[in-house]
């Protein structure tokens, strides 16, 4: 309930703005401007939440998030100007809680070192795959037969019942590390972590890119109708491999895995801008919908593994600020290659993403080992003393 509001926020702020007559262009800079905000904020947030606990940080992130969706809501509402609101969505999105690496840290801490994690990574990369079918659906409805800012009042609703339910949940919280074991690199600077989050930008470059293009593509096709089951399709291949990659055996390094899916990615990313029709394309989404689940476990594992325990939320946090400004950077370029060349055109964005993906995980696969051997040799000792 936490993680849902990630999926509908940036619609919902879209949506009630366009319902008062504001033009997209307005909406879509104040939807940005959250989740760049968020994008950055959250490592911060995740920062606080390593040294101090969940505990302690969640409740206050939240307070503060609440007041910044309360008076953006009532901004937006009154039509107010763009240099009182933007400042609030700002406000809003860099105190708006990472759920979902809130819990996956609470499952390395739970179940530390084993073969146990591999699964639960998959589980929680099934629930984000939920989370962003039901969302938006949710969020359209709410705004558009309900009230127009009905979508954001219910994500400030959620996000205080996720609280209110994960905070007390005491047994599964990482114990807080203090300042004292935080000297050293930085997160972001950890072996392997530069280019692994390079990675996750690029990733999040083909979730932005494929949304808006094939909202283009049905619309040249003249199959409207169809986006959301291109879109569904997309979902479901990637919610079918999560489930299949979570039965498997857990690789014994995940940077390999991770490489070898972004590699099949990349291939089968090739074939959105030769889709001539519909019928081609839905095929090739539910391919390459199957590759993504088993990128996100296998990159979440490897941060996992190679991240200090005392920094592994806000390391968590790293692959989904990753992936939120590819997003951010690669729809807007999207929208103007479509708006000149056309759709067909702007999927070269995203076969584009992939292939950089790829690269960036290529590149970045020796440093990436190393660190996870030297991972796996301090568990080894560990177990052994």
């Amino acid at each position: 309930m936490g993680r849902l509001p990630i999926s509908m926020i940036s619609l919902g702020i879209v949506l009630l703005e366009t319902s008062k007559g504001v033009s997209y262009g307005v909406a879509g800079t104040i939807a940005a401007s959250f989740a760049v905000a968020a994008a950055i904020g959250g490592p911060v947030v995740s920062g606080f939440v390593d040294r101090h606990g969940q505990h302690r940080i969640l409740p206050l992130a939240v307070a503060a998030y609440t007041v910044f969706m309360v008076g953006l809501l009532v901004s937006l509402d009154m039509a107010s100007s763009l240099w009182l609101v933007i400042p609030l969505a700002v406000g809003a999105g860099m105190m708006m809680p990472n759920f979902g690496s809130l819990v996956r840290a609470r499952w390395a801490y739970v179940l530390p070192g084993s073969d146990g994690i591999h699964v639960a990574y998959a589980w929680e990369s099934i629930l984000d795959e939920v989370v962003f079918v039901i969302g938006p659906p949710l969020a359209t409805v709410l705004a558009l037969h309900v009230h127009p800012t009905a979508a954001l009042i219910v994500c400030v609703l959620l996000v205080l019942v996720g609280t209110a339910w994960l905070v007390p949940q005491r047994r599964t919280e990482p114990a807080p590390h203090g300042r004292s074991k935080r000297i050293g690199r930085l997160t972001i600077l950890q072996p392997g972590m530069p280019l692994v989050i390079a990675a996750f930008v690029f990733i999040g470059g083909i979730f932005g890119s494929f949304e808006v293009v094939t909202v283009a593509f049905a619309q040249e096709q003249d199959a409207t109708s169809s986006t959301g089951v291109l879109l569904a399709i997309y979902a479901f291949g990637s919610l079918l491999a999560g489930f299949a990659y979570g039965a498997m055996r857990s690789p014994q390094f995940h940077g390999r895995r991770m490489t070898l899916m972004l590699s099949v990615m990349a291939v089968v990313t090739l074939g959105f801008p030769l889709a001539p029709n519909v019928m081609v394309l839905a095929p090739v989404a539910f391919l390459a919908g199957l590759s993504v689940s088993p990128v996100l476990i296998s990159g979440t594992a490897l941060v996992e593994r190679i991240v200090p325990a005392a920094q592994l939320t806000e390391g968590i946090t790293w692959t989904s600020t990753g992936m939120a400004l590819g997003l951010a950077i690669a729809t807007p370029v999207s929208g103007v290659i479509i708006d000149s060349r056309g759709a067909h055109t702007a999927y070269l964005v995203t076969a584009g993403c992939a292939i950089a993906a790829c690269a960036a995980s290529w590149a970045g696969s020796r440093g990436v080992h190393r660190a996870e051997v030297r991972a796996l040799q301090i568990i080894a000792a560990k177990s052994a003393v």
